[in-house]
This record gives structure tokens, C-alpha cells and sequence, in this order.
């Protein structure tokens, strides 16, 4: 097998935990395989075995890398002995900073100059990555004029209207930022204004160029939809011909960039997207190598916005790139004075109100997700003494949004999403009622499967739903279109998708439930119903459905079922049940198939015991689904280790950035 097909073999999927060891066991045997065949001493075929599987579970698991001191450590050697006994297995190399190796001329298993073990698509994703974005923030640092800061201020105070107080408005630092630079990083939690500061800055651009082009994207189509809606309920606050050119479609990721049959993308860096100004919401669920072909596609003057919350939980697939990319919102002493000058701010209180950036001590955590913190210290190469020798990469490109417009910081949501970012967890423990009076509760259920209590709490959720729908079934004039607002009421979240108190278990007892509540008897054979709500998971261009899309069956004039999907103006598509593409019911969903809703009363149902998937970020990113109501649905015990329990993925992202600058 050629080093080519043995890489393309190797490409890590997420998988089940049995899947992903399966894999693992293959691709080591592959690996120990093509190193016997080259000639490499026993030794050497040991390790190129263990490596392989350890990289295969690494990134299996969301990291982009693997510390080799960590792998040596685990195999009670030393790391000088694992390089060495690496490198002259045949199947990795060693790159160091600089060099410009093609990825052709990679090898399966690539070792950088701090040390860090990569597979070769992974090495070359990232090194992609770190040079477009540092390409792209050096405008950020380049000297603006006076008139141009002048032109910037007025349309800033035309379009987003004088500061509502003397605190900094981070929404105008970040219309600012946007309006000077061609990279702009905005993280905020919901409710901190991010649609509103895009509906301004798009309005800033469109005032001083009426045939600008541009595009809206998210990784998934109910994300890229739900920015549309948002775009458009506050263009009205626009005047009516700059509101007029506002975009009116948005993509996900894949369809912008044109992916074809073999899976490569129509646009890239030699034929770049046909836009001005890319806005990319919901970019904390894009992965390294989405990332990587993302920035290589925006055209060399065009200007990409990238939105998210850092806080909240990271991409399926390998990588926590957004939450890397505004870890530091780090400002030049001239980027201060130029967004000081343009919003009449004093620049020392600017500066002072600037968030701490990354302490040498977070910084550790990049490598200590299998308890070796001391290795930061002893990698090889001098990472770890990098940021005291060089300014942020991304400095003057990164804002965090801090002001919560939806729910006070002082609300019960509010206290127990900033004690949970934080992870104090007994501010959180304490931010939950376990009366049920307060807007956020806790429910006390820890046994392995839900209790019949606590089924009939939830379904009690759905109330609503089941009156609407019962409504909707026995009128002749019936308004569809009204069912979505009721299920969007209540929605169920999940951490795990198996087990009782996983999501297809939670589903298929909630289905029961709703069907007896609004007398609705089966159709279809076992799973199909009139009212049956389902969330696609996977992309169908040919249908316009997208993963996350959400649709309700309903029966048409015939009797048969037809599944609803509103599109973003408000208009309904019907698609039958048999053509739909793989699809699960949605009374509950997974915690990471929420990311980008939100729903006005939200339950998070957590696992009977501790397991690998709760994390911090999970907790937070459905916590702050709600707008409302939260509930959370397990033990005090489960839930405050969780939110102790920050997620960790192995990266070199942020070092390879800083080596360019």
C-alpha cells in the first residue's frame, strides 16, 4: 500500500467507543506492517503500532495531536527513546518550523519540533490553518488614517446609535474591529447581541459599498437558517435600501465552499468564493480541517467575521478551533488608540477593561488531558516559553461580547451559566433550585433509568405541543406553520444518544407519552405518527435538507404523512417520510445536535454515572439554551463533577501561529 492510500485509510471518523478501538487496532496493524515491509527493526515496528492506535484514539476523541512524551510516558519510556525508535520506523517524519515539506512528502505519522505526534492530515490541516489566519490578522496591525477612522466612527454611530451608558460597548469595539481588518473573531454567550453587531457592521459596509457581496454560512443548516431568521427580524431597524440588500439566503459551510462527489470542494485557495464579506455564525462547531479549507477559500481581500461562543462545547471532529482562535483578545497599544479614537472612549480605561488573555497555567492545559501536567515544562523545543517571546497572533482581532441583553447576569439562568463557565461548581450546585420554584431547578434523579415522575414532568412540557397539535389535526383550515412555535417551547437535551437515559431511550418513552396526551395512534408501522417531530442528520442537497434541520409529520389531504420543514420565510415544505435522509425523532436531542437553538424552557437529562462525554462545555452549551427555564434532570454529584471537568484537546494550533507572527 502506498504512503498516499495508508493516510487516506487512516482518516479518523467519530465513532462509537468499540468503532474507535476497532480502528485504532487496524490502523496499528497497518502501521506495524508498512514499517516491517520498510525495514524496521523490531523496535521500531513495536512503536510505529503505538503510535498509530494512539493517534487514531486521539483524534477519535476531538484532539488534533498527541503529546509524544505522554505516549512515551504511558509506555514507561523515555521521550528521546519513542522519537527515535519512531523515526526510523519508516512511517513518520519530522518536521520542523519552516520547513516546507508537502504534504505529499509526509508521512503517515508526523513529529513536530515541540514534540507533538500528529498524523500527517492532521499536521498539514493545521499548518494550513495557522499560516492563512496569520496572513489574514496582518491587516488587523497595519496603520489606519485618520480620515478613514473618522468615516468608520460615523457609520458606527449611524448604524449602532449613541452608547446606552459609560460602560464599553464591545458591540461597537467589535463593529470597529470588523470595519478595519480582514479577520474578525467575536465570542459571546446568547443573548450578548453578536446577530445585532453583524446587522450593524454589514450595514457600516453596505453604506460605503451598495454592491458589496455577501455570504452567510454556518457549519449546519439549522444554525445557517436560524442567522437568516435572526438577520432578518432586525433588518427592519435599517433603512428600508440598505435592509433591501441584505442577503437573503444562507449556507452551511459545505454548500459555500461547493462540495462535490468526491468530497473535495469547488472553492479553495486558487479559486477563491465570489464574496466581499463572509459571516460565519455558530464557528465553535467547526473542526480543524473544516477550518482549514474555510480560510484558504476566502479570497485575499475579502473579510471573514467569525462568531461563536468559546465556551461551548467544541466540533464532533477533531479540533476546538474557535475556542483556540478567541482564547486571547489581546490589543496593540495601537489597536487601542484606534478603537479609542473612533468610539471618543479614554484609552487607558479601554485597556483596562480588556479581558485577561490565557495565563501560562491555562496554557498548560493544552497538554494534560491524561494527567501529565509536569510534561509542559519538559516537552522539547522551546514551547513552552513561547508567549512570554511574542504578542498574541490574532492581536487586534479578537472581541469577547460581555453584556447579556437576553437574561441579567443576576438572573437564575445567568448566575448558573457564568458559575458553570467558570467552574465553580458550588456557585452552580447553588444557582439551582431543587424546589422547582426558580427559573433554574434542580431535579434530583440518579437512578440508571428516568423515573416515572420524571417522565411525566417532561412530557408535561410538551403540553402545549400536544394541544396545538391536536388543534391543528382536527381543523380543516388548519395553521401548520403554528406547531413549531409550540414545539419550540420545550425541548429535551440529552448528554449521551444510549442507554436509559440516553436520547433514543428518552425519545421513544416522550413519543408515548405525547401521542396518548393528544390521541394520536400510530401510522406508518411502529414509529411513524401525526405530530412525530424529527431532526435530520445527515446533508441532502438534492432534498435543501440539511443535519439539524427539524420537521413535524402531518397528514395531507390524502391521509397520508407529510413532514413540514419551515424554511427561513416562514413558508412550509412537505417532503414524504420515505424520501427524508437519516433522521431521528426530536422530542429529545443530544446536547451537541442543540448547538445553535434555543428553546424557551429547556431539560438537560444527565447519565446515572460519570461519563467520558460530560464535560464543563457540554453542561454550558445546554444550559444556555434556554431562554427561560432550565431544568436539570440527575444527581447534585454527576452534575458538579461535570462542571469541574473542563474539556481538553491536544492542539499546536495557537504555538504555530505564534512562530509566524
Amino acid at each position: 500500500m502506498s504512503t498516499l492510500n495508508v493516510m487516506q485509510a487512516a482518516r479518523p471518523v467519530p465513532a462509537p467507543a468499540d468503532e474507535s478501538a476497532a480502528l485504532a487496532e487496524g490502523f496499528a496493524r497497518r502501521m506495524s506492517a508498512l514499517a516491517a515491509r520498510l525495514g524496521a527493526g523490531e523496535h521500531g515496528v513495536l512503536w510505529a503500532g503505538r503510535a498509530a492506535s494512539a493517534m487514531s484514539r486521539a483524534t477519535a476523541q476531538g484532539h488534533v495531536c498527541l503529546p509524544l512524551a505522554a505516549l512515551a510516558r504511558r509506555h514507561d519510556a523515555r521521550f528521546d527513546e519513542a522519537r527515535d525508535a519512531l523515526l526510523a520506523s519508516g512511517v513518520a517524519c519530522l518536521v520542523r518550523s519552516g520547513a516546507r515539506a508537502e504534504a505529499a512528502d509526509l508521512l503517515p505519522l508526523v513529529i513536530d519540533e515541540d514534540g507533538r505526534l500528529y498524523l500527517a492530515r492532521y499536521f498539514d490541516y493545521e499548518r494550513r490553518l495557522a499560516r492563512a489566519l496569520v496572513e489574514r490578522s496582518r491587516d488587523a496591525r497595519m496603520p489606519v488614517s485618520q480620515a478613514d477612522i473618522a468615516q468608520q466612527a460615523a457609520r458606527i454611530a449611524r448604524y449602532f446609535g449613541p452608547p446606552a451608558d459609560d460602560d464599553i460597548d464591545w458591540q461597537r469595539v467589535a463593529a470597529f474591529v470588523a470595519l478595519a481588518g480582514r479577520l474578525t473573531i467575536v465570542s459571546g454567550g446568547p443573548g450578548t447581541g453578536k446577530t445585532t453587531t453583524v446587522v450593524g457592521v454589514l450595514a457600516c459596509l453596505l453604506d460605503a459599498d451598495p454592491d458589496l457581496r455577501i455570504a452567510l454560512a454556518a457549519p449546519t443548516g439549522k444554525a445557517a437558517q436560524r442567522m437568516q431568521e435572526a438577520l432578518i427580524e432586525r433588518a427592519d431597524k435599517l433603512p428600508s435600501e440598505l435592509a433591501a440588500r441584505l442577503p437573503r439566503t444562507s449556507f452551511t459551510l459545505q454548500r459555500l465552499l461547493g462540495v462535490q462527489s468526491d468530497g473535495r470542494f469547488r472553492h479553495h485557495r486558487d479559486n477563491p468564493l465570489p464574496y466581499d464579506v463572509i459571516v460565519v455564525d455558530e464557528a465553535s462547531m467547526i473542526d480543524v480541517a473544516l477550518a482549514a479549507h474555510l480560510l484558504e477559500a476566502v479570497a485575499p481581500a475579502s473579510r471573514l467575521v467569525m462568531l461563536g461562543d468559546k465556551d461551548q462545547l467544541s466540533a464532533v471532529e477533531a479540533g476546538a478551533v474557535f475556542a483556540e482562535l478567541s482564547a486571547e483578545p489581546s490589543f496593540s497599544h495601537a489597536g487601542v488608540a484606534r478603537v479609542a479614537a473612533a468610539l471618543s472612549v479614554d484609552a487607558k480605561r479601554l485597556e483596562a477593561a480588556l479581558p485577561h488573555a490565557q495565563t501560562r497555567a491555562q496554557q498548560r492545559g493544552l497538554f494534560d488531558s491524561e494527567g501529565y501536567a509536569d510534561l509542559f515544562d519538559r516537552l522539547p523545543g522551546d514551547w513552552s516559553d513561547i508567549g512570554e517571546r511574542a504578542e498574541p497572533a490574532l492581536t487586534d482581532c479578537v472581541v469577547w461580547l460581555q453584556k447579556n441583553y437576553r437574561f441579567g447576569l443576576d438572573s437564575d439562568i445567568g448566575r448558573l451559566s457564568i458559575a458553570i463557565r467558570d467552574g465553580d461548581e458550588q456557585a452552580a450546585l447553588d444557582a439551582l433550585d431543587p424546589s422547582g420554584e426558580r427559573a433554574a431547578a434542580l431535579f434530583d434523579d440518579g437512578d440508571a433509568a428516568l423515573s416515572e415522575r420524571t417522565l411525566a414532568r417532561l412530557a408535561k412540557g410538551f403540553a402545549p405541543y400536544a394541544e396545538a397539535l391536536s388543534t391543528v389535526l382536527d381543523s380543516a383550515q388548519a395553521d401548520h406553520a403554528r406547531l413549531f412555535d409550540a414545539l419550540n417551547r420545550f425541548r429535551v437535551l440529552c448528554a449521551t444518544r444510549k442507554g436509559p437515559r440516553g436520547v433514543d431511550d428518552v425519545n421513544a418513552r416522550i413519543a408515548a407519552k405525547v401521542r396518548e396526551q393528544a390521541g394520536i395512534a400510530l401510522a406508518l408501522g411502529a414509529q411513524w405518527f401525526a405530530g412525530r417531530p424529527v431532526i435530520v442528520t445527515r446533508n441532502d442537497y438534492a432534498l435543501g435538507l440539511f443535519n439539524g434541520d427539524i420537521g413535524i409529520a402531518l397528514p395531507g389531504a390524502d391521509g397520508l404523512l407529510r413532514v413540514a420543514f419551515r424554511m427561513a420565510d416562514g413558508a412550509l415544505r412537505y417532503v414524504s417520510p420515505a424520501a427524508l435522509p437519516p433522521h431521528d425523532t426530536a422530542f429529545a436531542l443530544t446536547v451537541h445536535k442543540s448547538q445553535g437553538s434555543e428553546f424557551e424552557h429547556a431539560a438537560l437529562v444527565l447519565p446515572g454515572a460519570f461519563v467520558r462525554v460530560l464535560s464543563r462545555e457540554l453542561v454550558y452549551t445546554a444550559i444556555t439554551r434556554a431562554k427561560r427555564r432550565v431544568d436539570v434532570i440527575g444527581s447534585a454529584a454527576i452534575f458538579a463533577q461535570a462542571v469541574r471537568e473542563p474539556t481538553r484537546r491536544d492542539s499546536g494550533l495557537a504555538a504555530r501561529m505564534r512562530r509566524l507572527t
